[in-house]
């Protein structure tokens, strides 16, 4: 066969091969994936591109292992296809599915932690996601290691799993999600609030102590520094709180009314058997009961009751006080 012949044909062959490989190319790069269902997929820290491209056509994402590696070594991703619990829906391009793998999209849980959440509510909203189990949760955030660790003198997590939102990824431990609020509440208490603690002769956890029973007992935003006045100046003249969610702190699923004899149960939290602030606190607070912990109003009031309607009634002297009440009895007939 002459020679010219020869590499006519292999100019022929090398074209059409070209030419396929860059349309099976442009055919894989341009046509979505749309699995039926959700598709979750898990990837092993050290696991090969390989093998990732191979468990990604094997459960329908890609159509071809082969070209998505070729894409993902040209496009100099191959080695930076990160580990992780993914999850696919809808349509997706193969370039969709590298950069989610590149940049480490994994799935993630969201929760929210509303104010005035005590530990026992925070360990039920994460058991929801299926991360871990209440009581897994709930143990942890009460073992004394868990507080030495994060540095904490307070019986339990209680009062600095602050109330936010966080997205949580899969096989995050206790500690780990604790960790994330933990890194919140130290981001909201700042460090004037620190000074300000230095100057009212406070530590961060009698604080936080004290904000937790405000954010107990106030309604409106409004009265939280008034509450907190009556509060510091009780503690000034050595006199009990007389707080009635601390009466009832570790009820866990408490949600009725406060009742006379709750007032009477012996817990070292209980502010009207025991004088000056609990153990730790009894919720975790939001920044604003915080701040009016920190900075009372400037009264001379020593009680206040509810009105009923989410407000309080304010009094100076216990027999103000006698009278408040009998109007708000007389009101609610």
């Amino acid at each position: 066969m002459p020679v010219r012949t020869i590499l006519y044909t292999i100019i022929v062959v090398f074209m059409c091969v070209s030419i396929l490989t860059v349309t099976h190319t442009y055919t894989f790069i341009t046509t979505p994936s749309s699995p039926p269902r959700s598709l979750l997929v898990e990837i092993s820290p050290g696991t090969s591109a390989w093998e990732i491209s191979r468990q990604l056509e094997a459960k329908g994402i890609i159509t071809d292992a082969s070209m998505f590696m070729i894409i993902a070594t040209l496009t100099g991703k191959v080695t930076h296809l990160q580990a992780g619990t993914y999850v696919f829906e809808g349509r997706h391009y193969p370039m969709d599915i590298m950069h989610i793998l590149f940049k480490g999209r994994t799935l993630k849980y969201r929760v929210t932690i509303p104010e005035g959440c005590t530990i026992f509510d925070v360990a039920s909203i994460v058991a929801e996601t299926g991360l871990l189990t209440r009581e897994e949760f709930f143990l942890s955030a009460q073992d004394p290691e868990t507080t030495a660790f994060f540095g904490i003198d307070v019986p339990s997590m209680e009062g600095f799993l602050y109330p936010d939102t966080y997205y949580l990824a899969p096989h995050m431990t206790p500690k780990e999600i604790m960790g994330k609020m933990v890194d919140r509440f130290h981001e909201v208490f700042t460090n004037d609030m620190l000074r300000r603690a230095h100057e009212l002769d406070m530590s961060v956890a009698q604080v936080v102590t004290l904000a937790s029973i405000i954010e107990k007992e106030a309604v409106m935003s409004s009265e939280k520094p008034i509450i907190s006045s009556v509060f510091h100046n009780r503690l000034k003249r050595k006199m009990r709180l007389q707080s009635d969610p601390t009466a009832v702190y570790g009820i866990d699923g408490f949600r009725r009314k406060i009742l006379s004899r709750d007032l009477k149960r012996d817990t070292p939290y209980n502010t009207y058997l025991y004088g000056g602030l609990p153990p730790g606190p009894i919720c975790n607070p939001g920044v604003k009961s915080i701040r009016a912990a920190l900075w009372p109003s400037d009264t001379k009031y020593l009680f206040f009751v509810s009105k009923g309607n989410g407000s309080h009634y304010f009094s100076r002297s216990l027999s103000e006080h006698t009278n408040a009440i009998r109007s708000m009895a007389s009101a609610n007939k």
